[in-house]
């Protein structure tokens, strides 16, 4: 800034004001006089420009341009030499802006620096270096040592504290250290002044008193414990400073006047916290909290360590226990203090923690979350409020005093190594460990920032916008393209608060229910030994009939299997769904069975922790999985046949509909893409996407028809992709089938498979053969293809050949049973000429067996359930066409009713007793019917030539082909056995479609079923069984005498 312009701001205030506005001075009438008062302490022109210079490039950029600037007045103003000063600002560009820095964030730094200003040199020496805590140590109880007098001695560590907070405070704000570091350092200097103290105070009592002694004749020696925020080494600006004082044990001084040492030693804590607390020009040195001593703060000032042991011993409760997490000496004895703590840890951390201990913790969490929210300021509490630092603490400090026991590496009182040797022992994941660690940082140098300002212990987050923007400044934020400093400021705050609660919450609060009634299941996971007695009161209300097998198998639940995984996670939340997941088998036939199923399904998908997580907050899905383990074997035994489903199965948890056919396809293409070996892909992707339809069955979210669509079109995505896969495959060997004669002579011939019977009709059940009939577009020969220069094949063949071993290769990629087991059954008996004739025929040949009048009645039913699964767009209306054509071309006669029924009895006769399906009144009563109604109308109406049983009989209905009553009746007994079939198979897989005689299947039948009970479940079965006869055999009779 040139002089003049200086010049004119001196004498025309109006211009000084209006630069001032500029750099975001609120106040410009203050901010003048703080600039005239510098101006007028003999300032030159060309410093007083340099200055002015300076103060218009730092001043914008600060939280409160004000502060700074009134405080650099007075800084000026104490200085011994302000010209010196202004030629140091002037000669040392870097001198400045620090200066500035802390003038703008804590007006007690400020005022420190204005009593002495002749600190700031020794600052910018030490640039604000972190010391060792026995150089602070030895340095203060040296120059203590020499001080003859009380009152000296009260200004030593008052101004010592003073000095150190300014080097520890440059180092935080002007250099950037990081929260463990300053903390550290805030910890170490109360250390210091906590050893000297001690020592001062020990020296006042000598020469009446003496040294304590015990009875031995040795000195007895005395610690003092910091707890709390000292204890962890990780101290705030404005702290309280959480102590307990203790000796070594009783006996009496040696002194002119002897006491006992219980009377010596509270006069030394009583003197020592005098020399501390005592308010003088220089203020207190620290505000002493004795509530955690034994007894608190009306129990006696200093206990000896046997007494304390015992105290804690018959005396202590949990919140003790967890507060003496962070213990540790600071000053004293330090020997005497780590021997006491490694007594006490025993009692720290316990084998386990008892559901006593649990709801302890979480009692306290409540109290100071209701205290906070009676002042209202619970979401502004940095400290205390909703997602503060309290609740990080919590949370480590309950995982501690679960795992300390056998988890060394976590028995520490800071709260970032906790976090740290948490997430390396495995019971904090990492995205857990990040966020704590960052958001712990980041709290912890918020409560900096507004401890600082004013040397105040507060916490709360000013309602002030301009104050938050000062204070999101301060933190380092700046106005920006993402909004002002302080949007982003409370956008972070938000986001860090915000999943600390959710995290606090998922392992404590939710994780571990206040349900006292069941409370003893948590702690019968988390006890390493209980008794037999506890053991078997627990497990017998369960209804276990082998109580120590199943005490050993749900301590197989609490383990993982796999290495890398966590068992303390795992057993953590197995703890805190014990209750529910108990209650939950106990509710099944066969419990015992159950937890059998339920350890086999589990070990199998390995990451057990994972599941009982999920589970912890979504019960819902507890109930399921315990569901498909007790009542649905097939989906049990697919889980255990194939390890590592645990993404398959949390995906079935939550998916809120079936599989789509046009997914399905995209992701098996994708994933099979650049696979040299399609098997597992295939098993794989049938597996999972059973697993996904067998639990929404499960859960009765969907009903039979789209439960079997489903399967069906899963059936029909896997034969695409082999089909696909195959005939590239023999495209390569015999080049590429083509057209012999006619339109499309020389084009590419086209395969063609038809689905039949359940397949056909898109209704297949879980153990659906798949029944097809194999095609192709016309007879010719295979042509070389050109590829990349190349002619491949050398070789061709006739289409009749390679269509043929095409149909081979699919039928044995599909039926082959490998170490994958067998992804289809496939059944092409259906085909013309049945088991003797060729597997695969032309549309030519296919169209001339019926024609020709070689087709029989049963055949062209079938055909009334053909659909083309694997077809070109263009071939599906030309095959379709076709089959509607074969099936209706020959008109009906009234005998062809008879030779239905013919085939329906034969069918029958090899039934077993209660066979849903083949029995008497059975499945494949409706579907005759209703086949037989299509061959008897489906000439004159079209729109009942459906596939479906289901849409078939809707169609019949809607053209009065089924009376009202006839159709309710058959559509609602079909809907029932054709879901009683669904769920028989997921009960009983070998069962196939025949009601099981074993109750406990017939019972876990009647349960997914809906059923009050097996023996009513048997009753409904065969009220529909007979009612279907009924109807059959009317529909029979009316057609063979040709009434409809």
């Amino acid at each position: 800034m040139e002089i003049a312009t200086v010049r004119s701001f001196l004498e025309q205030p109006e211009l000084a004001r209006s630069w001032l506005g500029r750099l975001k001075v609120r106040d410009v009438d203050r901010g003048l006089r703080n600039f005239l008062g510098i101006a007028r302490q003999g300032i030159p022109p060309d410093l007083l420009a340099h200055l002015a210079h300076q103060l218009g490039e730092r001043l914008p950029t600060l939280a409160d341009p004000d502060m700074a600037l009134n405080n650099l007045e007075r800084f000026f103003s104490a200085a011994r030499n302000p010209l010196s000063l202004a030629a140091l600002f002037e000669r040392d560009p870097e001198a400045l802006p620090p200066l500035l820095q802390i003038f703008s964030t804590s007006q007690f730094l400020s005022d420190i620096l204005v009593t002495d200003p002749e600190a700031y040199d020794l600052l910018r020496l030490t640039e604000g270096e972190p010391v060792a805590r026995q150089v602070l140590v030895d340095e203060l109880t040296a120059e203590v040592r020499a001080l003859p007098h009380e009152m000296e001695i009260l200004a030593a560590l008052r101004r010592f504290k003073r000095r150190e907070m300014l080097r520890i405070a440059y180092g935080d704000i002007v250099v950037g250290q990081s929260v463990s570091t300053v903390t550290r350092q805030l910890s170490y200097l109360a250390d210091a002044i906590l050893q000297a103290a001690y020592e001062s105070a020990q020296r006042r009592l000598a020469p009446t008193l003496g040294l304590p002694r015990l009875p031995s004749g040795a000195e007895a020696r005395f610690v003092i414990l910091a707890m709390g925020k000292l204890g962890g080494v990780e101290l705030n600006y404005s702290s309280d400073i959480d102590l307990i004082f203790l000796y070594e044990g009783e006996g009496q001084t040696d002194g002119p006047r002897s006491v006992t040492n219980a009377e010596y030693f509270s006069r030394l804590v009583q003197e020592i916290i005098r020399l501390l607390t005592q308010r003088t020009e220089l203020g207190a040195v620290y505000r002493v909290d004795r509530r955690l001593s034994p007894e608190g703060e009306h129990g006696p000032a200093a206990m000896s360590v046997p007494a304390a042991l015992h105290y804690y011993d018959v005396r202590g409760r949990t919140w003790e226990r967890q507060a003496f997490i962070k213990a540790r000496p600071a000053a004293g004895s330090l020997d005497l203090g780590y021997s006491f703590l490694q007594e006490l840890e025993p009692w720290i951390y316990r084998r386990y923690l008892s559901r006593a201990d649990i709801a302890g913790i979480k009692t306290l969490r409540r109290k100071i979350e209701q205290r906070v929210h009676q002042q209202g300021v619970d979401q502004r509490d940095v400290k205390n409020g909703w997602g503060g630092i309290r609740d990080i603490e919590f949370v480590i400090q309950f995982l501690q005093l679960l795992h300390g026991a056998d988890l060394p590496s976590v028995r520490t009182g800071n709260t970032l190594e906790a976090i740290a040797g948490l997430e390396q022992a495995g019971c904090l994941t990492h995205a857990e460990s990040s966020h704590l660690q960052e958001s712990y940082s980041f709290l912890r140098k918020l409560e900096h920032r507004l401890q600082i300002m004013f040397d105040l212990q507060t916490h709360s987050i000013p309602n002030d916008p301009t104050e938050v923007q000062k204070l999101a400044i301060r933190m380092g934020y700046g106005d920006g393209a993402s909004g002002s400093a302080r949007d982003q400021f409370e956008r972070d705050y938000r986001r860090f608060t915000t999943r600390n609660r959710q995290i606090l919450n998922h392992l404590l609060h939710d994780a571990f229910t206040d349900d006292s009634e069941t409370a003893a299941e948590v702690e019968l996971i988390l006890d390493p030994e209980p008794t037999p007695e506890f053991i078997h009161n627990v497990l017998s209300r369960h209804r276990f009939r082998d109580i120590p097998q199943a005490y050993r198998n749900l301590m197989n639940l609490a383990e993982e299997r796999i290495p890398f995984l966590s068992t303390r996670r795992c057993r953590h939340f197995l703890a805190s769904i014990a209750p529910m997941l108990l209650s939950a088998i106990a509710a099944t036939p066969d419990p015992d069975a159950t937890l059998v199923t339920l350890n086999q399904v589990s070990d199998s998908l390995g990451g057990k922790g994972v599941l009982w997580e999920l589970f912890s907050f979504n019960p819902p899905s507890l109930k399921l999985y315990v569901q498909l383990c007790a009542y649905t074997p097939f989906l049990a035994s697919l889980l255990i046949s194939n390890p590592g489903m645990i993404d398959s199965l949390m995906d079935s948890l939550v998916l809120d509909k079936l599989p789509d056919r046009r997914f399905m396809e995209m992701t098996l293409r994708e994933l099979s893409l650049a696979a040299e070996d399609l098997d597992p892909i295939l098993h794989a992707f049938k597996n999972d996407h059973l697993l996904q339809i067998g639990v929404r069955d499960l859960l009765g979210k969907d009903d039979v028809e789209a439960i079997t669509q489903a399967i069906s079109d899963l059936a029909e995505t896997c034969l695409t992709e082999i089909v696909v896969r195959e005939y590239e495959q023999l495209v390569l060997r015999y080049g590429q089938p083509t057209v012999g004669e006619g339109l499309r002579q020389g084009q590419r011939a086209e395969m063609v498979i038809l689905a039949m019977g359940k397949f056909g009709g898109r209704e297949m059940n879980y153990q659906s053969d798949l029944d097809l009939v194999f095609l192709y577009e016309e007879d010719g020969n295979t042509v070389p293809v050109v590829e990349s220069g190349y002619v491949r094949p050398r070789d061709t063949t006739t289409n009749q050949h390679f269509f043929s071993e095409l149909t081979q290769r699919i039928i044995r990629r599909i039926s082959y049973l490998g170490p994958y087991g067998r992804l289809y059954q496939v059944d092409a008996r259906l085909r013309p000429t049945g088991r003797s004739g060729t597997l695969v025929f032309s549309l030519r040949e296919f169209a001339n067996y019926f024609y020709q009048g070689m087709g029989q009645l049963w055949e062209r039913q079938a055909l009334c359930k053909a659909r083309p699964a694997v077809v070109s767009e263009r071939m599906r209306p030309v095959v379709e066409s076709l089959i509607q054509d074969v099936i209706y071309s020959e008109p009906w006669r009234p005998e062809f009713a008879l030779q239905i029924a013919d085939m329906r009895r034969r069918l029958e006769e090899t039934a077993k007793p209660l066979d849903i399906k083949r029995g008497r009144g059975g499945i494949v009563d409706v579907e005759f019917l209703v086949q037989m109604l299509q061959l008897r109308h489906g000439r004159e109406y079209p729109e009942i030539r459906k596939t479906s049983t289901f849409a078939a009989m809707r169609a019949l209905h809607e053209k009065g082909l089924l009376r009202e009553q006839t159709f309710n009746e058959l559509y609602e007994s079909y809907r029932f056995l054709r879901a009683l079939e669904n769920r028989l198979q997921l009960v009983a897989p070998t069962a196939k479609s025949r009601i099981p005689e074993d109750p406990t299947e017939l019972a876990r039948l009647a349960h997914l079923m809906s059923a009050e009970d097996p023996g009513s479940l048997v009753q409904t079965v065969e009220q529909y069984l007979a009612r279907n006869r009924y109807h059959w055999e009317t529909t029979v009779n009316r057609l063979a005498e040709g009434k409809e």
